[in-house]
C-alpha cells in the first residue's frame, strides 16, 4: 500500500468515527470572534450532563477553509473543568499554550482564526473504535484517534509537540 493511500485510509477511518459522534459537539467560537468562555463552558457542561459518564474523549476541531482539522484530542473525567483549564491557559498564552494562541487566535487579537468546535463523547456513548477490531475503551479510543490524526493530517496536535511532521 502506498503512503498516499494509507494516509487516505486513515483519514477515512478518523472522519467516519468523527461523523458518527458529531451529535456530541458544541461550537467554541466562530472565525473572527472572541471565545465566549461562559457560554462555551455551559455548552460543554450540558453535553457532559446529557451523557452522564465517568470519563470522556474530547476533540477540538478547526474548520479551516480547505478542511476540518483536529487540533487537540484528550480525555477527562470532567470536560468542563478540563476546558476551564485550557481556556485559562489559552488566555494567558504561556508555556505550551503559546502554541495554542499562535494556532487558534489571530495574531495580536483575542479572536479566533477559524471556526472552532469541540466534540465531547462519554465512555458509554462510544459507538465503535476508530480502528476496526480494536478496543473501545476511552483510553484506547483516544490513542487510536491521536495516531490516526498524526498520520492523516499535516498539522500536529497541540497536545503532542513531539510528533513528527
Amino acid at each position: 500500500m502506498s503512503t498516499e493511500s494509507d494516509t487516505l485510509r486513515k483519514r477515512v477511518l478518523f472522519e467516519t468515527w468523527l461523523e458518527a459522534h458529531r451529535s456530541a459537539s458544541a461550537t467554541l467560537a466562530l472565525a473572527g470572534e472572541p471565545i465566549d468562555r461562559r457560554g462555551f463552558l455551559a455548552r460543554v457542561a450540558s453535553l457532559a450532563r446529557q451523557q452522564r459518564d465517568d470519563e470522556y474523549i474530547y476533540m477540538l476541531l478547526e474548520r479551516r477553509p480547505s478542511e476540518e482539522t483536529p487540533a487537540y484530542i484528550g480525555r477527562a473525567t470532567s470536560p468542563m473543568r478540563r476546558w476551564m483549564q485550557h481556556l485559562t491557559g489559552l488566555s494567558r498564552g504561556e508555556g505550551s499554550y503559546a502554541r495554542w494562541r499562535t494556532r487558534l487566535l489571530r495574531e495580536g487579537h483575542e479572536t479566533t482564526r477559524f471556526d472552532l468546535e469541540l466534540l465531547v463523547v462519554g465512555e458509554t456513548h462510544l459507538l465503535f473504535p476508530p480502528l476496526p477490531d480494536f478496543p473501545a475503551t476511552v483510553g484506547a479510543v483516544e490513542y487510536q484517534l491521536v495516531g490516526l490524526a498524526a498520520d492523516a493530517y499535516p498539522l500536529r496536535l497541540l497536545n503532542h509537540e513531539g510528533q513528527s511532521r
